[in-house]
């Protein structure tokens, strides 16, 4: 369980397993991933810190795994002038998703420390 929270890392290097599978950058499986690494950062973390740091390195590993992925395209591959912008306005669209599952994430883990501390204090009283 503690070692969970270094999944958040795969999304370094989705965009090239994506771009060598479907040839595309918007693909619904890395969205996929990147919604399923929040959901398991909302349910196995513990506490504010803990998630916090979790689904700050998903937002991290998204973004820098983008740059890596652009660099090298443009590179590599094809070096057109529109490619860093290119990969940059796609990699607002994965940094947006990434931020997206965070928020809901905190609201989530928010409720759940809430909810802990309101039982806690009930079985304190009883």
């Amino acid at each position: 369980m503690r070692y969970l929270k270094f999944l958040n890392l795969i999304p370094l290097i989705m965009f090239f397993i994506v771009d060598k599978l479907r040839g595309t950058l918007i693909s619904r499986y890395l969205l996929i991933i990147i919604v399923v690494l929040g959901v398991i950062n909302m349910l196995i973390e513990k506490g504010m810190k803990e998630y916090c740091i979790s689904s700050l390195m998903l937002v991290v590993s998204t973004a820098a795994g983008m740059i890596l992925y652009t660099y090298y395209y443009y590179y590599f591959v094809s070096a057109g002038p529109e490619t860093p912008i290119f990969g940059a306005a796609i990699m607002m669209v994965y940094g947006f998703i990434a931020l997206a599952v965070a928020a809901v994430g905190t609201v989530v883990v928010v409720i759940k420390d809430r909810v802990a501390e309101k039982r806690a204090s009930r079985t304190i009283d009883e």
